[in-house]
């Protein structure tokens, strides 16, 4: 059975959801679609305001686009690009620089590939073949230490910048760098999750719920546990033995937690948890 669905949560602490997650079938071939999750940067005011026009400015592109466009994927590339650059001049256009800004995280999914576009420190990952796969990089300062600084991805959490992005949507117009990644329609799962879930949940960890939990519930699940189970976290010792700097631990719920999920027809399995 095919899933296509979002959930959001607003967390335990933040008076308000700057989240947006969009899952979109094209109205004339639904197995093109279009997945989408946006977190308004809570820094700075009105998050929530660049995260829904850039979320919901995309569906309408994505709906009035016609198939030939989506089903080449280079061009739908290019043409995303522009629109994602169009969308962030608006903002400053319509509020000015350094006022708000939201991070974006969309996923084209067409014939035979997925088209993943990114900007900010929301993730899109893969499960195939029982392994849990991130596909996108965060654009943030503490991405560097694992990328370049032999820190392990699990460790970033636990930096007090970590919270500290380095490209978004509505800022300005140098901080509105789109990476790109595609990949083969062979996972079983396509996840867009906002930091409010990876933040509190390790690779390891959401690969565990994905196994344990039925189709169905998967992405409540992951969810659930991010915004109201205490992980229990703690700084590691060979971290703070490693490196002087500031750390911090994350704690379940302090963050708007969402997500997107895509699971392809496949067997369903026994477990209903």
């Amino acid at each position: 059975m095919e899933i296509l669905e979002t959930k959001t949560d607003i967390g335990l602490v933040r008076e308000q959801n700057e989240d947006v997650v969009l899952a979109v079938k094209h109205p004339k071939d639904e197995t093109v679609k279009l997945l989408i999750a946006a977190d308004g940067m809570g820094g700075r005011e009105h998050g929530e305001i660049a995260s829904r026009y850039v979320a919901f400015s995309l569906r309408k592109w994505f709906i009035n686009k016609d198939l030939e466009t989506l089903l080449d994927l280079d061009k739908s590339e290019q043409l995303l690009r522009r629109y994602i650059k169009s969308l962030n001049s608006n903002l400053i256009k319509d509020f000015g620089e350094d006022k708000l800004g939201t991070t974006l995280t969309l996923a084209l999914v067409s014939k035979k590939e997925t088209l993943v576009l990114n900007t900010g420190d929301s993730r899109a990952y893969i499960y195939k073949n029982k392994k849990f796969i991130q596909l996108t990089e965060d654009d943030s300062d503490v991405w560097m230490y694992y990328k370049f600084g032999n820190v392990k991805k699990d460790h970033l959490r636990y930096f007090t910048n970590n919270s500290i992005i380095s490209a978004c949507i509505g800022i300005c117009p140098e901080l509105c760098t789109i990476s790109s990644v595609r990949v083969k329609n062979t996972y079983d799962i396509l996840l867009l999750l906002t930091d409010g879930v990876t933040d509190n949940l390790t690779d390891r960890r959401m690969r565990t719920i994905i196994r344990q939990s039925s189709d169905q519930m998967i992405l409540t699940n992951l969810i659930q546990e991010a915004v109201y189970v205490d992980q229990h976290l703690k700084v590691p010792l060979a971290l703070k033995r490693k490196y002087t700097a500031n750390y911090s631990v994350p704690y379940n719920g302090r963050d708007n937690a969402s997500g997107v999920i895509y699971i392809r027809k496949r067997k369903q399995k026994k477990n209903n948890k």
